[in-house]
């Protein structure tokens, strides 16, 4: 970071190249994705859920100020939206679960991002930087077991690495939320390391389930008891059946558009990831069976296939609920001291 002179108070930029494509939300409202979009719902007192494009910003209210958690990656001047909901207090700071551009791409608009150090160096992937969005913006590193102060609503930092090196999780005692990211979901958990270590996480997450019931999730609002179903799933694949569910299976998907098109040109829905560009590679793959079981399109469970152990790659489905993960990786070994190169770049600083 040396010799990198901050910027603050930047502009939301225009991203022309977005006017390809349209986006539509759970009511129908189809616009261009280079058109600005923010709607938000109140979850409970002093907190809200901003929907743009990606996944969810969740904004909190202090005594005298407010904080962003998670930014999205929708264009437009996301930080004005947010400190429309409580105009009487400042709202200047950001702070990021992980390093997914659908997380991180609108830092620039805040004074001051908080994140981990290992999120630092993919805070801005290629493709976003040359269409523009800065990087340059004063960050400040948090580390586990961190109390973030926003005055009257304390937030403890947890750092536990599960879908991303680095992944921070908010835990807000005083509206019983647990701020998590991509980490915990409902419906599916997404093991990409050992079982072993998930397991830990788990237990984890577990021992403080009696100071949340809700997780603020990337994806939405879950109920908090998704953990204790998780944790007791791994503990049936690691202890009791390692073969548990199968290597076919029909996935969990995330909602999408009712239309393919809308004046000619790509519909998407806002917050679902588009993955269609994948349904090709997975053929060329060999997992034209993963496909057909998802009625021919590829998702965000179906990339595990795409990585090089993919062929190992298993669901164990019990009432409903999805546990992810690799055959091969049930036990801890030193493929699980890093992430697949594939999905995630890692740098020395964040090998183990």
């Amino acid at each position: 970071m040396s010799g990198l002179k901050w910027k603050r108070n930047m502009k939301a930029i225009e991203v022309p190249e977005y006017s390809s494509e349209y986006l539509m939300d759970e009511e129908g409202d189809i616009r261009l994705r280079s058109e600005p979009y923010f709607k938000a719902k109140k979850v409970t007192d002093g907190v809200w859920q901003v929907l743009s494009n990606g996944d969810y910003t969740y904004v909190l209210e202090g005594d005298d100020e407010l904080l962003c958690i998670d930014g999205g990656n929708g264009v437009g001047d996301l930080r004005a939206f947010c400190q429309s909901l409580c105009p009487e207090k400042p709202l200047y700071r950001i702070v990021n679960t992980h390093f997914h551009s659908d997380h991180t791409m609108n830092n620039y608009l805040f004074d001051v991002t908080y994140m981990s150090k290992q999120t630092y160096s993919h805070r801005l992937a290629p493709e976003h930087e040359a269409l523009g969005f800065p990087g340059d913006y004063p960050v400040v590193f948090l580390e586990d077991g961190d109390i973030f102060n926003l005055k009257g609503r304390e937030l403890e930092v947890m750092l536990i690495d599960e879908h991303c090196p680095g992944s921070l999780q908010f835990l807000d005692r005083k509206s019983r939320i647990l701020f998590c990211g991509d980490e915990l979901n409902g419906n599916f958990f997404d093991s990409r390391i050992s079982v072993e270590r998930s397991y830990r996480n788990l237990k984890r997450w577990a021992s403080y389930r009696k100071d949340y019931d809700i997780l603020a999730a990337g994806n939405g609002l879950h109920d908090a008891s998704y953990v204790d179903k998780y944790l007791e799933m791994a503990e049936y694949i690691l202890f009791k059946n390692p073969d548990a569910g199968t290597l076919l299976y029909k996935p969990y998907e995330d909602k999408r558009a009712p239309i393919d098109e809308y004046n000619g040109k790509p519909c998407h829905l806002r917050r679902s990831p588009n993955l269609d560009s994948f349904t090709q590679v997975l053929k060329d793959m060999g997992w034209q069976d993963a496909l057909d079981l998802n009625e021919g399109r590829a998702c965000f469970c179906l990339l595990r296939k795409v990585v090089p152990d993919g062929i190992f790659d298993r669901q164990y489905e019990k009432d409903g609920v999805r546990f992810t993960y690799y055959r091969n990786r049930i036990w801890d070994g030193p493929k699980d001291k890093k992430y697949d190169a594939m999905i995630f770049e890692v740098t020395d600083d964040q090998k183990e």
